[in-house]
């Protein structure tokens, strides 16, 4: 299936990012750790985060940074490209979770380097909590040639 290509043209504020669906376990964890060269126990190691009080290990947050840049840069399109990303987490995350990422376009504007979008992002999980928030990102698009 080939990438969608997104015209800064037809972007409008409240336009809505495609949501993104991420099903969290131990698997998906410990990929992630060794993607990133981060072997930290308490991302995969359930008796040792019960020992240190946790009820079990418990995603990245760094993760949660991950999966809203591929949420604003799926819904972009190949020819954006992701100039900033900011995000608190607030509620951990664990195996067996499902997490959505959610998104609005809050500002639209043209610059000599192309067009910028800002975006409001959070991220819930199954229990309508919202794991990550507030976050945010800037994307920039290509400048329109020819016609």
């Amino acid at each position: 299936m080939a990438a969608q290509i997104r015209n800064f043209q037809d972007i409008q504020i409240g336009d809505e990012i495609t949501p993104l669906l991420k099903e969290i376990g131990i698997a998906r964890m410990m990929a992630y750790g060794a993607a990133t060269w981060d072997f930290i126990r308490l991302h995969y190691d359930a008796d040792y985060a019960r020992e240190l009080g946790f009820e079990a290990p418990f995603v990245d947050g760094q993760m949660m940074g991950g999966f809203l840049a591929q949420q604003v840069q799926d819904w972009a399109g190949p020819g954006a490209f992701l100039r900033k990303l900011a995000f608190r987490n607030r509620v951990m995350a664990y195996p067996g979770d499902s997490l959505t990422c959610h998104g609005v376009v809050t500002e639209v504007s043209s610059t000599n380097e192309g067009g910028i979008v800002e975006c409001d992002l959070w991220i819930e999980n199954q229990r309508g909590e919202k794991v990550v928030e507030p976050a945010s990102a800037q994307l920039r698009f290509p400048l329109q040639t020819g016609g």
